[in-house]
């Protein structure tokens, strides 16, 4: 019995050691706790935020981690702008400002960081953040806000350097003076201008490649506000979201008093005015029969060619060029000039001078033919290279034909022919259109035949009115057509068969108001216009759609050339206004009508998420998720007060400011 019982405590003893053992064989590697997702946090800094009366040139700002400065050059704006850029840097917990020239008296000085402050461990941005500061007696606190968006696509123009200049300053301000107060906009093209006065201002928006603040470069892309803004402030209620830390729905709504600084709407559409510098890019001369030219802009006329060393006959070259006269293409037409070896042409066209004005100019240029390689021959040819050899020499003694014609054609679609060389001479009566009618061909009214207007001179078109669901061919006779170097078409036929009428959708859009001018363009899901029609009597139509899905925006024009105008500011004149449907059309075989209420969202909140390029910043959504999934309260930084996305940042007039 007492043997027992000392037996029994050694065995106690035994598993506690095997349990012990067991724990530290099955013991793994720390898992180091959850991943670091806030950004810095301001501990203090010298001169202290709201400071006045601040002597000296340099800003210390202290965090509550180990901080790097990204991008700092072009993230961080200082206002007002000085005439040399302040250094930007950091080292351990601290960022310093340091500014070379003396600061301005009596002036309130504002550093606008963007999110270019973010930890060490874990690249987290401290986004929005601004430090402010005066060097007189008091502070400019007034503040405005607002949205930059791509005229035309009303993309977010994140990046876009946003200023101010008094009302009363020069008109042209703009392109000679430095801002007076500046901001960037962030990745949803939102902006803030801070330290203002109350007096009236006028608002631009600049992407302001060399960074001095100022419309120096007319290549550069703009906005600017139709009317001068007075900043004010007034006194308002913000409310706070606590959520249950257990369940994590909302527990309390608490609101505290703010002040509200106003206006906060503002809506700058961005555009290029289309300047770009003309001159010259390249030259050369591909092959004996092409002289081409490529220019850096488009033109409204085309340089004129003249030889100095030849005289030759009245049509010695056939013109080919682009839409936009940026690439032009001189076909040669004599047999003398296409085999020269050299030829010094003299080129007149249009370049832009050092005031930036279009002036007439002669180059005179030297273009050789290129040298034909002539590949080593084996000495003796297969029977196989022989044939092939023979293929070859065959197809270059006619003209190849290509056309467009596939075996399901749109009932719509013009006929193409497209020939390798310029034609001297097509025989129209020798291009039949025929129709198969139980199995039998019956030839067609022939339409007639057009050479391409848009400066191709390569390209024939047809537009016959064909039938949904018929099979049709198209003929051309041989030796119907003779090209510049003299050669001929061999004989072609192709039949296709058009698609049917199940085939199609057709979208109808109703828009309200329906006293709107202007037209709407149907898009791909690249943002790609395909289809364009003008608005009558607020209805537009779009027939021979494939079943797809599609987007659509309107261009607020008020002729119909249907063309977007851009702005234009030495007129004062804005660009046209866009408006998107805010939902993808998914069109299926049948017809499908819309109604589209142009005012029924905000500008900014139109062009559906699926199209956008410019996307919030993924990093802050999923911290912001993972925040309200966890139940913590997220703070309110300054810029929410601005831009709250639970309610509407713009008044119920999504272009009140453009339309005041």
């Amino acid at each position: 019995m007492k043997k027992g019982l000392h037996v029994l405590p050694c065995l106690l003893a035994g598993a506690i050691i095997l349990l012990l053992l067991y724990s530290c064989a099955s013991m793994g590697s720390p898992s180091g706790g959850p991943r670091d997702e806030d950004p810095p946090r301001f501990v203090r800094g010298n001169p202290a935020p709201g400071s006045v009366n601040v002597r000296g040139n340099r800003l210390e700002i202290e965090f509550d981690e180990l901080v790097n400065i990204k991008d700092a050059f072009t993230s961080v704006v200082v206002s007002p702008p000085g005439a040399s850029v302040p250094k930007v840097v950091s080292s351990g917990r601290k960022v310093y400002v340091n500014w070379d020239d003396t600061l301005r008296g009596n002036t309130t000085y504002t550093v606008d960081f963007g999110k270019s402050i973010i930890d060490v461990n874990e690249s987290n941005p401290l986004g929005n953040f601004s430090y402010t500061f005066s060097t007189g007696p008091c502070i400019d606190t007034l503040m405005v806000s607002g949205i930059v968006l791509d005229a035309a696509t009303l993309e977010p123009q994140k990046g876009m350097l946003v200023g101010v200049h008094r009302a009363d300053a020069p008109d042209s301000a703009f392109r000679t003076l430095r801002f007076e107060r500046a901001s960037k906009t962030d990745d949803m093209g939102r902006f803030t201008i801070r330290g203002l006065k109350g007096i009236p201002y006028n608002i631009f928006a600049l992407g302001d490649v060399n960074n001095d603040y100022r419309w120096d470069n007319p290549a550069e892309i703009i906005a600017f506000y139709p009317k001068p803004v007075t900043p004010y402030a007034e006194p308002g209620t913000a409310s706070d979201t606590i959520y249950d830390l257990k369940t994590g729905a909302v527990d309390t709504v608490v609101g505290r008093s703010r002040t509200i600084f106003l206006p906060n709407n503002l809506l700058l559409s961005a555009f290029d005015a289309g300047y770009r510098q003309q001159y010259l890019v390249k030259y050369e001369r591909p092959d004996s029969m092409r002289l081409s030219f490529i220019f850096n802009a488009p033109s409204r006329s085309l340089p004129s060619l003249s030889l100095p060393d030849y005289i030759p006959g009245d049509k010695w070259y056939v013109a080919e060029h682009s839409l936009k006269n940026d690439t032009v293409t001189y076909w040669l037409a004599d047999n003398r000039l296409v085999h020269a070896d050299t030829l010094r042409v003299a080129l007149r066209y249009q370049r832009t001078g050092k005031d930036r004005t279009l002036d007439y100019v002669t180059d005179t240029l030297v273009m050789a033919r290129p040298k034909v390689r002539v590949p080593r021959q084996p000495k003796r040819k297969t029977r196989k290279q022989a044939e092939q050899d023979s293929i070859e020499a065959e197809k270059k003694r006619w003209i190849n034909i290509g056309t467009n014609l596939s075996g399901s054609f749109d009932v719509y679609a013009p006929l193409l022919i497209d020939v390798p060389e310029p034609l001297v001479a097509l025989d129209t009566s020798m291009v039949r259109l025929e129709q198969n009618i139980d199995s039998v061909w019956h030839r067609l009214p022939m339409p007639p035949v057009m050479r391409d207007s848009a400066g191709n001179v390569r390209r024939y078109m047809v537009r016959p009115q064909l039938d949904y669901g018929c099979e049709y061919r198209l003929s051309i006779d041989s030796l119907a057509m003779r090209g510049l170097t003299g050669r001929y078409n061999k004989g072609y036929s192709q039949a296709f068969k058009v698609k049917k009428r199940e085939d199609y959708a057709t979208l109808t859009l109703r828009l309200t108001p329906d006293t709107v001018r202007g037209f709407v363009e149907v898009l791909n899901m690249s943002d790609i216009p395909f289809a364009r029609r003008s608005v009558k009597d607020g209805v537009v139509v779009f027939l021979y759609l494939s079943p797809a899905d599609y987007y659509a925006r309107f261009v607020a024009h008020a002729d119909s050339l249907q063309e977007f105008s851009t702005g234009d500011y030495d007129l004062r004149r804005q660009p046209d206004d866009v408006y998107y449907y805010p939902r993808k059309l998914s069109l299926k075989r049948y017809d499908r009508s819309e109604q589209w209420d142009l005012n029924a969202l905000p500008v900014d909140r139109q062009k559906p998420e699926e199209i956008k390029k410019n996307k919030p910043d993924t990093k802050q959504v999923v911290r912001r998720k993972n925040k309200k999934n966890t139940g913590q309260h997220a703070e309110e930084d300054e810029e929410s007060d601005y831009f709250d996305v639970s309610r509407n940042p713009f008044d119920n007039n999504p272009r009140s400011g453009r339309r005041n």
